[in-house]
């Protein structure tokens, strides 16, 4: 890629996955690479306005208040379009901006795991919704990436680095109660990495096989990947 040559690239898996520290070394490679490089958390972005950092806060407020209640009795439609509304912000606010000056944007998760996640049982109140199909085209304002790359962790690997700090969103609802921590989460979980193979065949995302490897491995794989693009034209 050549100095200026925007491009948006999302990291995508399981929660686990290694999306954080896999989305900090690509950038830092990038910017090795003369790259202008915007990192965006997908739930901590922060916009050069100081009111919309302060709305997206109350909007991830929201969300955390929900989280530490029954937030099955909201349904899914709610906490889907809720979910759209603080990512087409995002998208508006911090991703177009960095875009439009040249930049190249990475970020750490965009919504297609929110998407899995609610697809594989994320919430199973009336009116939910059990394929990503369904749930796509209320993302439809929101900006997709130009390279979406899906960190394919084994789901036992993930399990193990998130026990010690896992939440309750991440067992997933139908599971948390009836089962240990780990047990629940591998068997959300398995189901959130079916739905997200399920998208990446048609989004046409560059599955990174991540078993035996290391965040360095994985990082030259998603720039090796990027620059091949490029060239292609």
């Amino acid at each position: 890629m050549a100095a200026g040559e925007r491009v948006f690239v999302a990291l995508e898996g399981i929660d686990g996955a290694g999306k954080s520290s896999t989305a900090t070394a690509v950038a830092d490679r990038l910017r090795l690479r003369g790259r202008t490089v915007r990192l965006v958390r997908h739930n901590a972005a922060e916009p050069d306005d100081p009111f919309v950092a302060e709305y997206l806060d109350g909007l991830r407020a929201l969300q955390q208040m929900s989280l530490r209640g029954p937030y099955f009795r909201l349904g899914d439609p709610h906490w889907v379009l809720i979910r759209a509304s603080y990512y087409a912000l995002v998208d508006r606010c911090v991703i177009t901006p960095a875009l439009e000056r040249g930049h190249v944007v990475v970020a750490d998760g965009w919504f297609h795991k929110f998407v899995a996640r609610i697809a594989a049982g994320g919430v199973r109140a009336r009116g939910d919704f059990d394929r990503p199909e369904q749930i796509l085209p209320l993302f439809a304002p929101v900006r997709r990436p130009d390279r979406v790359f899906l960190l394919d962790t084994p789901v036992t690997t993930a399990a193990a680095r998130r026990m010690a700090d896992v939440n309750p969103g991440e067992l997933g609802p139908q599971h948390a109660g009836t089962s240990t921590p780990e047990t629940a989460f591998v068997t959300y979980q398995s189901a959130v990495r079916g739905h997200l193979l399920s998208m990446a065949v048609p989004g046409r995302w560059h599955v990174v096989r991540t078993a035996l490897r290391d965040v360095d491995g994985i990082a030259a794989e998603v720039c090796a990947d990027l620059e091949a693009l490029r060239e292609a034209g």
